[in-house]
């Protein structure tokens, strides 16, 4: 499958995949093309623990929240394989997710996490996306 876009170098793909926590976003974002940050962190707590998202309390999830703002994150971000805007706590797929979908479908597999469910209405801090306006918008 030729994406247009060279995956990061091997030593760089598995240093990413070597942590669970950066593969759960890439696991999450294998199937969704984007997400909140708190709802990203529940889903990586209720994989880490084997429970429902229900079942994940506040603290878990500011945990997490807190390692993939300040470790996590940054890491897949450097890569392009993910973006992240702070200000409204988004997180999409990067121009280079498409170049690993492989090497984390493969990784998926070996760690039997089930997928994400999907949250269509999920909602974000700051409203919708800024799209640049068009002359004919005028």
């Amino acid at each position: 499958m030729d994406t247009g876009e060279d995956p990061p170098d091997l030593d760089a793909r598995y240093e990413l995949l070597s942590e669970s926590r950066r593969r759960y976003v890439l696991y999450y974002l294998f199937d969704n093309d984007h997400a909140s940050i708190d709802r990203l962190a529940s889903q990586v707590a209720a994989w880490e623990q084997n429970v429902s998202i229900e079942s994940v309390s506040d603290e878990q999830r500011k945990s997490i929240v807190v390692g993939l703002l300040h470790n996590h994150l940054p890491r897949l971000e450097e890569h392009d394989v993910v973006t992240f805007d702070q200000r409204r706590g988004d997180v999409h797929r990067g121009r280079r997710f498409e170049a690993l979908t492989s090497t984390v479908k493969r990784a998926r597999e070996d760690d039997e996490i089930e997928s994400a469910v999907s949250t269509s209405s999920e909602t974000f801090l700051y409203g919708d996306t800024v799209t640049e306006s068009t002359n004919s918008d005028r």
